[in-house]
């Protein structure tokens, strides 16, 4: 017969098992998630909400094209459930490195995909989206900076809720919410941002790197790059650009944290503008796109008119 002290050390012992096991059971029923940019972490982050786990591999500040994946980041793929990709190189590198057995390894599911690419500019670039590191941009090559425009942002989140909701049938419902709340803050945004810069249409902006084509695309404005293959311009090059923007009246340059501004700052010095920063991979894309537009706003509006 079991005595009473036994009873209360048995039930003791399970008393520790669940607190022991709840925080472990609640962790590894998390999805483990990673991407390559901050701002489709901070979409999964909207939609999976704690019910996933979200990795970002380039830190801020670094340069998506130049990105050299660590060994570390590599196993941190290796053991995720799921990857969202964008199909841009530094993933393409990462994925090789990673090993691929059967049954193990990341599902890889590709948000770029339905999604109608723009063309780069026409100049060349020393980095290729679709044939390799080290290969230049030619012409026709397309534009992997997606999640700058406010309609592939709606196509990149519906992505986002398809593979959690495969991977975790059971919250299906949970991601359905929480995308379709996602999804009505991107559609008011979007009709802040057209009625903010429908007066500008068919205007050009100066940027260092041309990552706002989709943006650029929504709003009917036009970027045009200062960089040149991919590298500051050559003085014949600069002169040129000086005398375009003192045509279309410019006075602001725009540039990214991840670039060498240099050439930004010789631009507006002849035109007696100024160098506003404009950060593509901004951790919140939504107060992100709404900053571009009013910074754009300002930049493009004629003084007296403001």
């Amino acid at each position: 017969m079991i005595s009473k002290a036994q009873l209360c050390l048995t039930a003791l012992l399970f008393c520790c098992w669940l607190s022991a096991a709840g925080p472990a059971t609640a962790a590894a029923a998390e999805l483990r998630v990673i991407t390559g940019i901050a701002p489709l972490s901070f979409l999964v982050a909207e939609i999976g909400g704690e019910r996933v786990r979200v990795g970002t591999l380039i830190p801020p500040g670094q340069d998506p094209h130049t990105f050299e994946p660590r060994p570390g980041q590599v196993t941190e793929l290796a053991r995720a459930d799921i990857f969202f990709a964008l199909n841009m190189p530094f993933e393409r590198t990462l994925l090789a490195r990673t090993p691929q057995q059967q049954g193990s390894g990341p599902q890889i599911i590709d948000v770029s995909r339905n999604i109608d690419k723009l063309p780069m500019p026409e100049h060349h670039h020393d980095h290729d989206h679709r044939h390799g590191e080290g290969a230049a941009h030619r012409h026709g090559e397309l534009d992997p900076h997606i999640w700058l425009g406010p309609e592939e942002l709606l196509i990149i989140s519906r992505h986002i809720l398809n593979g959690l909701s495969a991977a975790d049938p059971d919250h299906a419902a949970h991601y359905q919410a929480a995308h379709e709340r996602l999804r009505q803050r991107i559609k008011e945004l979007h009709a802040r941002n057209q009625a903010r810069l429908a007066p500008l249409a068919g205007q050009t902006f100066f940027v260092y790197h041309p990552a706002f084509g989709y943006f650029a695309a929504a709003y009917d404005l036009q970027q045009k790059p200062v960089e040149i293959a991919g590298k500051s311009p050559t003085p014949r090059q600069l002169i040129a650009l000086i005398e375009a923007a003192r045509r279309e009246g410019v006075r602001v340059v725009f540039t990214q944290p991840q670039f060498d501004r240099r050439s930004a700052d010789a631009v507006a010095r002849a035109i007696d503008g100024r160098v506003v920063m404009l950060d593509p991979l901004a951790a919140d894309v939504l107060r992100n796109l709404e900053q571009m537009a009013s910074v754009i706003q300002e930049a493009l509006t004629p003084s007296g008119d403001q």
